[in-house]
């Protein structure tokens, strides 16, 4: 995981390793990940994350990104599927669903984000569906209203 010290036990308050993640949810660096096959749009799926206690998932890191991937593909690898990102404030401006701003990692595919034309103002993971699937799994910038499965995160503890 990203930013870990070299002496784990002493930066770590006590118990945060064993702090379960509620069910169906899987571990990853100290936050809990769920990827749902369940077809919503940009802000139905963020609320879904908040009724459960959560946010959409941000993948602000390499490691994260590529868990985040294996999570998705796990469930459909064919699926585009939404993740926290959005520049829904201020075009070209992406910011997490927290309200952080995207810093120096970013997963784009090539030629992303490019709002096509139109209001394309929410990140999902994009899937190739013809046979050059080199894109695959790379983020796209997507109208908010498109349908698509989606990822969850959470903090360990929270039933």
């Amino acid at each position: 995981c990203p930013k870990v010290s070299k002496h784990p036990q002493a930066s770590r308050p006590a118990g945060l390793n064993e702090a379960p993640c509620p069910e169906g949810y899987t571990k990853f660096c100290e936050t809990c990940y769920k990827a749902f096959n369940t077809l919503a749009n940009f802000g139905e799926s963020a609320l879904h994350c908040r009724v459960d206690g959560g946010t959409l998932a941000m993948p602000r890191d390499a490691a994260t990104n590529a868990f985040l991937v294996s999570l998705k593909n796990a469930i459909d690898e064919k699926s585009n599927f939404w993740f926290g990102l959005h520049d829904r404030r201020k075009e070209g401006s992406f910011e997490w669903i927290d309200g952080t701003g995207l810093e120096s990692y970013n997963y784009w595919a090539p030629g992303e984000p490019n709002n096509n034309g139109f209001d394309e103002n929410c990140a999902h993971y994009f899937t190739s569906t013809g046979r050059d699937s080199v894109y695959s799994n790379y983020w796209n910038d997507e109208s908010c209203d498109f349908v698509s499965p989606f990822i969850c995160q959470v903090a360990p503890g929270r039933q």
